[in-house]
């Protein structure tokens, strides 16, 4: 190996004092930065446990007012509430049959005319007319629209018929 030339040489060293002077300040900017580092870290520590602390007094505090051996109860029902259960079990029952008080229901309540759509556009004999009607009533409905949903449901008229192509020109 040859010896470096004193050009060189003067070239290596400057760019040895620029390496060391960069290290000397980036030792000292740790140096000042750690400590405030630390510090920050022991803040969020010590939040981080007194939250945990809270919470755990909060739910100590619930767990007593709530009494020893006591389990969390339902809200009591009503006769109300077991009704409207009832009528809506019998509303999912499969095959729904439409019955007179849903028919009454569906007149005023847009949740039972949306049902009894549905009971007929899943029926064996629906015709398209019936399907459509069910997905503009259900779409309307979606959108909180119940003019437009009032109005998909009186829609009774059929799709007029499609007229037979004819031809252009007849030879």
């Amino acid at each position: 190996m040859k010896t470096p030339s004193e050009n060189d040489l003067s070239a290596i060293e400057s760019e040895a004092k620029r390496l060391a002077a960069s290290a000397t300040s980036l030792a000292e900017s740790v140096g000042q930065s750690l400590p405030r580092l630390r510090e920050d870290l022991r803040a969020a520590r010590a939040e981080a446990e007194s939250l945990r602390e809270s919470l755990e007094k909060e739910k100590a505090a619930r767990e007593k007012a709530r009494g020893p051996g006591v389990a969390a109860s339902p809200p009591a029902r009503t006769a109300a509430l077991d009704e409207q259960a009832e009528a809506a079990g019998a509303l999912l029952a499969a095959p729904f049959r439409v019955s007179a008080r849903a028919a009454a229901a569906a007149r005023s309540d847009p949740l039972a005319a949306l049902a009894v759509q549905v009971a007929k556009a899943l029926s064996a004999d629906a015709g398209p007319v019936d399907r459509a009607r069910l997905i503009a009533m259900a779409f309307a409905a979606s959108q909180g629209d119940l003019e437009a949903l009032w109005a998909a449901r009186r829609q009774r008229k059929a799709a007029a018929p499609m007229k037979p192509r004819t031809p252009l020109r007849t030879k």
